[in-house]
């Protein structure tokens, strides 16, 4: 294989795995919160939420990273009858289901499970908005137990019940856990890099997973050297980088609007979000390239590339790009890591 079908390779590679999400169902009762629990799990306002009553009239799609999260219409009514809503939602396509509610548990969502059910597909249920859980002389134990007995026999199944809150954050880290868990190897990764660390054990699965991707885009990069960067004389694809360090940043849920905000004006930080944001761009990138580069080592060999050929040239080129990949992963992550103690702290 020439080194140029390995560039196209790599670049596939890349396009598929960010082509092919990972795709998970929410169904529910109207008001339950599902807009608020798939903000929580991605991290940042990805649906409007408010006080008024849900009337969710057709699916809600939250696209974020490698991940797509589909808030379901009502299963079973006037509009959506139960006979076709299987085809017309292609229900069958996606990866997990979240049942969420937040009162007595429905029959439609008891229809709709045993449906799932039937077709060999893996549902978790969601006792939402629990931080409203009360009744006069009876222990918060006592309540849940009632409700996890009454899911089950509404659902004539032994359910495990993951109790949530989005307004305090309970249970939002177990359900994440347990998402990962009830989903494909091939898709775990896919999970981790979009959905938000709400512990230090996550993070760092995120950081490993990041690291794969970093080695992938800098092969891509190296061998489709299309830009020569001054000073350098190793070319590169600065394209492959620039959707690298972008996918890294979104992998964190470091966005601009996050790290601009007054929420984060810690001096602390300012060091960290300042390397993050100026070397996400095309000039950033270039700077980073010479910096490693810059290497005795690394200049003496480039200067024989003409006469060694391309191979050495990539090879070479390899090295620098994924020492400045995993640079700008470490930033991301200490940064994240920063931010998470703070969330945790607080």
């Amino acid at each position: 294989m020439s080194i140029y079908d390995e560039a196209r390779t790599l670049k596939e590679k890349l396009k598929r795995e960010q082509k092919d999400p990972l795709k998970i169902a929410l169904f529910g009762q109207p008001g339950s919160g599902k807009s608020s629990i798939i903000n929580k799990l991605v991290g940042y306002n990805a649906v409007e939420t408010g006080v008024t009553t849900d009337k969710t009239k057709v699916a809600g799609i939250v696209h974020w990273n490698e991940l797509l999260l589909v808030d379901l219409p009502g299963y079973g009514t006037t509009k959506f009858p139960d006979n076709n809503f299987f085809e017309k939602f292609e229900i069958d396509s996606f990866n997990l289901y979240l049942c969420v509610f937040s009162g007595k548990f429905h029959q439609a969502d008891t229809n709709f499970f045993r449906e799932l059910r039937s077709n060999g597909k893996v549902c978790l249920f969601v006792r939402n908005k629990h931080d409203e859980i009360w009744e006069d002389n009876k222990e918060i134990d006592k309540l849940e137990k009632e409700i996890l007995e009454d899911t089950c026999r509404q659902t004539q199944s032994r359910e495990k019940v993951y109790f949530t809150s989005c307004r305090t954050k309970k249970g939002i880290k177990e359900l994440s856990e347990a998402i990962y868990r009830n989903i494909d190897e091939a898709q775990k990764a896919k999970w981790v890099k979009s959905a938000k660390a709400y512990s230090f054990e996550f993070l760092e699965m995120k950081k490993q997973a990041c690291q794969k991707y970093v080695f992938v885009a800098s092969g891509a990069a190296a061998t489709n050297a299309l830009n020569p960067i001054p000073g350098v004389d190793i070319g590169i694809d600065i394209s492959v980088l620039v959707g690298l360090f972008a996918s890294i940043r979104k992998n964190y849920g470091l966005t601009d609007e996050k790290l601009k905000s007054k929420e984060y004006t810690i001096p602390t930080l300012t060091p960290l979000i300042n390397n993050v944001i100026k070397y996400a761009t095309t000039e950033g990138i270039e700077i980073l390239i010479k910096r490693f580069a810059a290497r005795e080592i690394v200049k003496s060999i480039s200067k024989y590339i003409p006469f060694v050929g391309q191979a050495i040239a990539a090879s070479i080129g390899y090295a620098i790009i994924r020492s400045a990949g995993m640079s700008y992963l470490e930033d991301c992550h200490e940064l994240a890591k920063r931010i998470l103690e703070e969330e945790l702290t607080n």
